[in-house]
């Protein structure tokens, strides 16, 4: 008999107005038996600019089931606030947290505070972050997120420890 898999959950942690789902969380937390991993569980977590294939990415890596972007609808945001899933298979217990893209024309050029606060929290919470880009944008200031870079490996990781 083949081993059956269980159906990918997965829960918006996060909106997009920087709202923590306390209860979406607890609920995940039951739905894939968190408790019963112990302290033997891993984050991943990824970033990226907007469009760049980050939950198509993790849909296949993982076998999670992220929104993905439909290319014949033309390119747009797809992932609002930051969604975490279970991966499907694999030992130990890895969740995986999908972030919102940077670069979005939806929040505006110069809204930066949500990348940056999203980006601290993956660094913060997360075993291995992932950066998706483009490979023909690396060395370029504005499109590598640079800026974002930045602010992320110059925060000094004593901010970073849990209270």
């Amino acid at each position: 008999l083949a081993e059956m898999e269980d159906p990918c959950l997965s829960t918006q942690l996060i909106d997009g107005d920087g709202v923590f789902n306390v209860s979406g969380l607890e609920s995940f937390m039951k739905e894939v038996k968190l408790a019963e991993c112990g302290l033997s569980y891993a984050v991943v977590s990824i970033m990226g600019p907007q469009s760049s294939g980050k939950s198509t990415l993790l849909n296949h890596l993982f076998r999670t089931n992220f929104r993905e972007m439909d290319a014949f609808r033309g390119r747009s945001q797809t992932t609002k606030g930051i969604w975490m899933a279970k991966a499907q298979n694999i030992e130990p217990c890895t969740l995986v947290m999908d972030l919102e893209g940077t670069d979005g024309r939806e929040r505006g050029e110069d809204d930066t505070a949500f990348e940056k606060q999203s980006a601290l929290f993956a660094l913060a919470v997360s075993d291995i972050v992932l950066i998706n880009m483009w490979c023909h944008d690396i060395g370029r200031e504005q499109a590598a997120n640079k800026p974002l870079l930045k602010t992320v490996f110059q925060t000094p990781l004593e901010n970073l420890e849990p209270i």
